[in-house]
């Protein structure tokens, strides 16, 4: 079983070609999501792109203007579709992997029918965008706290 870090595309993006982790620099909060999404250590972590579906942090992307939130249901469904054969094509297993979703509610439904509720973690469920920044935030410090105290005492014990 793999862990594998969903996060999401944002509106605001650079004004050139970037690998999507830099593309989408310019959103605080996907700022936040990613520097989360590593904290927690994932086999793999991909971002949820209304235009480009399943995008790998280092493929290069031109700026867009697309969100799932101007979708039909027809539309989502297929962007879902889309993902889901995206995933099986990077070597996720929907029935086996732990996914974890750092997104909107918008980015989560199209694919809830092709993962089990077993296999989905959603931390910031019910979280509105400035509490959801408010609770990446107080992770991301504790999680900094934590390796200052485990840096702190692997020091003591080699310094003895």
């Amino acid at each position: 079983m793999s862990k594998i870090v969903l996060l999401s595309c944002t509106k605001s993006k650079l004004d050139h070609s970037s690998p999507a982790q830099d593309l989408y620099s310019a959103s605080p909060m996907f700022k936040k999501t990613l520097e989360y999404g590593k904290s927690l250590n994932p086999n793999k972590m991909f971002i949820l792109s209304a235009k480009h579906h399943l995008v790998p942090l280092d493929k290069k992307l031109d700026p867009y203007d697309a969100t799932l939130k101007d979708m039909g249901k027809d539309a989502k469904d297929k962007w879902g579709e889309v993902v889901l054969q995206q995933m099986k094509t990077n070597g996720l297993d929907v029935n086996k992997d732990q996914f974890i979703f750092l997104t909107g509610s918008e980015y989560m439904k199209p694919l809830l029918k092709y993962i089990p509720e077993n296999n989905i973690q959603n931390p910031m469920e019910g979280k509105r965008m400035g509490e959801r920044l408010q609770w990446l935030n107080s992770q991301i410090k504790n999680i900094k706290e934590i390796f200052t105290k485990i840096k702190n005492l692997i020091y003591e014990i080699i310094t003895k």
